[in-house]
Formats: structure tokens, C-alpha cells, sequence
């Protein structure tokens, strides 16, 4: 159903795109008449359902428009997606389009010469009428420069169970010391408090994402982050100690569960709450009882920021070596229009950074109240696993999952992701 990506894989990319040859990443796309014909692949991981109709539909609605121009939509599931992307793109057939998560997976593909500048073309705005929310383009942009177009928008929220609240007399909980008495009220029922599947780590990768952002100083977070720091401030401890303070309420041997099975729980009645992203809010949706969702809680005097939100846009990028940039930019216009980013949230339910897609006409009230929700947060904060150097990641993640198991303290944990963040800054 989903994940993000798996920081192995995030390795693989990192080591291939490094292993290119620099010439070749640097090539600048070969001179070509783009007035007459054109065609052009945009490589997508939307392989099935509403999402590949909308898609396929989009680029022939183009073509009709533009009669010159060929555009060839071919797609993988997310996991192969991640596979091929690479190899694609280290070869004489990369497409020239094509789909990317943003953070360190969009960068890998930037430092690999393998990204074409989008700048100039993004902050032309009469000839970009469409209105793509400026906090959402943050993600894909390095060394001050936009290398991606942000299609979809997405943050993280502790979705609830309405009728169990309703239950036990309960109210959303406004700062942390509410929310551990939430879960205490919750606990001793039988109902699981906070449904957990942790088989694969970025799932308490993410709450540390967000217990960072709650716990460390921002400034401290991005030199972190960005390996210009030492991890040494002992807010980092603080909030790993923060999830240990969940670990009593989550799934029973929530290292063991699935993602699938952590999902369910909460879909089927059994969990009172769970930590998900708005962008999955089609399986929470079904769910045969009344939802809603709440941010996840201040923690009263901490130093960082309680009004950044967890997540990550996703969007597309063009490859560099394309011998019709242009033409990819201008279909990628067309794809952020107002009247197809509008029909992408009703085919799809996906979440559009475009301003005024999500309205009355195309979704669901909750969606524009979603849409809102990461308009209003002060900073996009990006997944742990997106946000920093995948070796120093893999070695936090797996920290995290074996803290929360019981076999390293929170203090252990950072010890070794000091150690490996030295290792690397070192080496850079």
C-alpha cells in the first residue's frame, strides 16, 4: 500500500548514482527543433488504478492539444519504480520525465547530474499561470536553485477513533501531557491505543521526525541535518526519551507488525489512534465508524518548532539529458494547471499543491480541511529517512527500532549516529 522507501535502497541509489561517470551526468541536452515534433516518456510509480487512468488521460488530452508532440506514459509500482528510476537513468534511455519523492532521493538525482534546473522556468510566472504553494517547492530545491515540480502535498496526523473519544468521555488532546493521559484513559480498555506496525523502521522514523522538529531548536536541526553539526545537543536524547514514553501504547510486539496489519487495526475498530500521512486518507476513509484527525501534540516548553508539519511533497523532474525541455516543462505546466490539478484530486483523492484545486466541486470537505491543515504549518519538516545522508539515516533508524525494542537506550542511539555522521563529514 505504501512506504516511502526503504533506506537500503536509498543506499543502492546513492552508490550508483555516485559510481556514473561525472561527463556524462553534465552533458547538456543536444540542440533540437522542438517547434514541429516531439516525443517525450514521463516514467511514473503510479501503475495502476485511478492514478495511472488520470495520468494516461492527461497526456493524451495533451497530445490532442498539442499534435506535434508524442508523449509516452509508462509507469512501475513503487518498489520496482525505485529500482528501474536508477538504472534508467545511468543509461542512454532515461526518460524525460520523471516521478521522485523529494529530500536526499530528489538530491541523489541532482548531485548525479541527472536533474535539468527548473528555476528560470518555475519563476516565470506568466508563463506558469498555475498557483503551486510556495512552501511546498522548499523540498525540491538545493544549492538555492528547483530541480522538481510538486504535484502532491502531503503531512503526517494522528487520525482517531470519534466513537471510542465518545466512549470513554475523551477529548483531543491539546499538548503532550493531554495526549499521555489520552492514552493512559485508552489503555485500560481493551483497545489498542495507538495502532503500530514497525517491521520496516521508517514507521518510528517518522514520529521521530516530528519529536525532533517538537524538541530541537531548528537551527540546531538543519546544521544537523545537513552534516554541519555534531548531533550533540542533548535535545536529540530528550526527544528519543519522549518515544519511549509511547512504546507502552503502541500494537503489542509492534516490531513484528506490518504496516498492512497496522493499518487495519485502526480501520477495523481495534486502535483508538494512529500516526498516518493525509495522502493515505483513502484507506482511512472506508472505516465503518466516525473519524477525524488532530495535530500531533505541543510539547510544552520545548525549543523547537510545534508549528512545523511532517512531510514531503512529491512531484517530477526532468532529465537532464532530454532532448526536449521545453516541451517536458510545458507538460508539466498543463499537469499543474488549475482545471487538471482540480481533476487529479477528483479521480485520484491524491492531495494537489496547486492552490484552489481541492474545492466543494472536486472533494470531500475533510480533504479541503486537510489541504488547509499544510497550508497553515510554518515549515515542511521531511521524513527522518528523506532528510539526511542515507548511511548516517540507516544507522538512526536502526537505532530508533532497537531502542524501542529495549536493546539500546536513547543515549546508545545517538552515540552511534555521532559516530557515523563524523564518519561521513570526514569523508566529504
Amino acid at each position: 500500500m505504501k512506504t516511502l522507501w526503504k533506506t537500503a535502497l536509498i543506499l543502492v541509489l546513492t552508490a550508483a548514482i555516485a559510481a556514473l561517470p561525472t561527463a556524462c551526468g553534465t552533458k547538456p541536452p543536444e540542440e533540437t527543433q522542438e517547434g514541429d515534433s516531439a516525443e517525450i516518456e514521463m516514467f511514473t510509480r503510479f501503475a495502476d488504478g485511478e492514478s495511472k487512468a488520470f495520468f494516461d488521460d492527461v497526456a493524451a488530452r495533451y497530445m490532442e492539444e498539442h499534435p506535434g508532440v508524442k508523449i509516452v506514459v509508462s509507469s512501475a509500482d513503487n518498489e520496482n519504480y525505485k529500482k528501474e528510476i536508477n538504472v534508467r537513468l545511468g543509461s542512454n534511455a532515461a526518460p524525460d520525465i520523471y516521478f521522485a519523492w523529494s529530500g536526499i532521493y530528489a538530491e541523489n538525482f541532482v548531485n548525479g547530474g541527472r536533474a535539468l534546473d527548473l528555476t528560470a522556468y518555475v519563476e516565470d510566472e506568466a508563463a506558469w499561470p498555475g498557483k503551486i504553494l510556495k512552501n511546498q517547492f522548499g523540498p525540491f530545491t538545493y544549492g538555492g536553485n528547483i530541480y522538481g515540480v510538486p504535484i502532491i502535498m502531503d503531512g503526517k496526523t494522528f487520525y482517531y477513533n470519534k466513537d471510542i473519544f465518545d466512549e470513554l468521555n475523551l477529548s483531543v488532546p491539546e499538548n503532550w501531557t493531554d495526549f499521555l493521559a489520552v492514552l493512559e484513559a485508552v489503555a485500560k480498555t481493551d483497545y489498542i491505543p495507538i495502532s503500530l506496525g514497525n517491521i520496516d523502521d521508517w514507521a518510528t522514523g517518522h514520529y521521530m521526525t516530528t519529536l525532533n522538529q517538537r524538541v530541537v531548536p531548528a537551527d540546531t536541526l538543519a546544521a544537523d541535518y545537513a552534516l554541519e553539526g555534531n548531533f550533540g545537543d542533548p535535545a536529540y536524547v530528550e526527544a528519543l526519551e519522549y518515544l519511549m514514553q509511547l512504546t507502552p501504547y503502541f500494537t503489542p510486539d509492534f516490531n513484528a507488525v506490518s504496516y498492512d496489519e497496522g493499518i487495519s487495526d485502526f480501520i477495523t475498530g481495534n486502535a483508538a489512534m494512529y500516526y498516518e500521512q493525509f495522502n493515505q486518507v483513502q484507506y482511512i476513509a472506508p472505516a465503518e465508524f466516525a473519524w477525524s484527525w488532530f495535530d500531533f501534540p505541543d510539547i510544552e516548553g520545548a525549543a523547537g518548532d510545534q508549528n512545523a508539519l511532517t512531510g514531503a511533497p512529491q512531484g517530477f523532474m526532468v532529465s537532464s539529458a532530454t532532448k526536449y525541455p521545453d516541451v517536458c516543462v510545458d507538460f508539466l505546466r498543463y499537469l499543474t494547471s488549475p482545471d487538471i490539478a482540480a481533476q487529479m484530486v477528483k479521480d485520484t483523492m491524491m492531495i494537489s499543491a496547486v492552490e484552489g484545486a481541492i474545492n466543494d466541486d472536486t472533494a470531500a470537505p475533510y480533504l479541503a480541511e486537510i489541504a488547509e491543515t499544510i497550508k497553515r504549518a510554518s515549515s515542511i519538516n521531511l521524513w527522518l529517512d528523506n532528510a539526511m545522508n542515507s548511511e548516517v539515516v540507516a544507522v538512526y533508524l536502526s537505532g530508533i527500532q532497537a531502542m524501542v525494542g529495549g536493546s539500546l537506550t536513547p543515549q546508545q542511539v545517538m552515540e552511534d549516529v555521532q559516530d557515523k555522521a563524523k564518519e561521513i563529514a570526514a569523508e566529504q
